[in-house]
């Protein structure tokens, strides 16, 4: 998506694809499909994380109609965001909050793709008004300033690619962490329920110290250092993983994850909290 554009006109910076239960002619049914509670910075969270999973018909949801009818169609707010990798809030100030309308500022840090192998990183200061409908906040408008702007060159873009992938498995945006894999690589794990099955007891997955080992324009072998937290009921487990990935820049997707190979450096059981 352009970001920029879309941020200069409106408080949202956001990121996805439309779920396979979404109305083709307008986005979701009427009946509101996300969960039920959500607080203004709940939704706003949720509203980020929908577009960055990919399920765009469930982002439009929390939209108010007046909202929504500044996008002109479902078609035109989809389609805003056809470049977005990811789109991730944070620093939350809850401004003013009555019984039907609350203001929120944010920062949203934001990737798009420019090209297949070049992605630009970009961070906004928002401030969103919610309104309460029928028992739910909804985004209804906003302003969105473009405080940062950086263009990653092609092997910062394909370390940006592998760095999103944890972060979405950090956030539980499985889908949009499939969808950074090569086709053999989303072979090698079955489907797309056994992908997200082997991460059932991740809570976060972080790479870092990405280097380049040898590459070309279009492949790259990236190292890189994991460290990964999964808990169970009996335990806390901390690891620490040496990471080998093989990216390659698939022609109108972007730079996408071929294999990864993580050799087990260290292990921790820290005290179950």
């Amino acid at each position: 998506m352009k970001l920029l554009r879309i941020a200069m006109l409106v408080v949202f910076v956001f990121a996805g694809m439309l779920s396979a239960s979404a109305n083709p002619s307008g986005g979701v049914p009427k009946n509101y499909t996300f969960p039920s509670g959500m607080s203004p910075v709940e939704t706003i969270k949720y509203f980020h994380r929908e577009i960055t999973d990919g399920e765009f018909g469930l982002a439009y949801d929390v939209l108010t109609e007046d909202n929504k009818n500044f996008f002109q169609s479902y078609g035109d707010f989809k389609n805003g965001y056809g470049t977005t990798l990811i789109s991730r809030p944070g620093s939350f100030n809850v401004i003013e909050q009555t019984e039907t309308t609350a203001r929120v500022a944010y920062v949203v840090n934001a990737r798009d793709w420019m090209d297949d192998t070049h992605i630009v990183e970009q961070t906004f200061a928002c401030d969103t008004v919610l309104k309460k409908v029928d028992g739910a906040w909804l985004l209804d408008s906003g302003t969105g300033e473009l405080t940062e702007r950086r263009e990653l060159d092609p092997y910062q873009s394909a370390a940006a690619v592998l760095k999103s992938y944890h972060e979405c498995i950090t956030y539980g945006e499985m889908r949009a962490a499939w969808n950074m894999l090569g086709s053999s690589y989303k072979a090698s794990f079955g489907d797309f329920p056994e992908f997200c099955s082997g991460f059932k007891t991740t809570v976060s997955s972080v790479a870092n110290n990405i280097v380049p080992v040898v590459g070309s324009a279009g492949e790259l072998s990236l190292e890189y250092t994991l460290t990964a937290k999964d808990t169970t009921e009996e335990t806390d487990v901390l690891q620490v993983f040496a990471g080998l990935a093989q990216m390659e820049a698939v022609p109108g997707q972007g730079w996408r994850i071929m294999s990864a190979e993580n050799k087990l450096v260290e292990r921790y059981f820290p005290p179950k909290q």
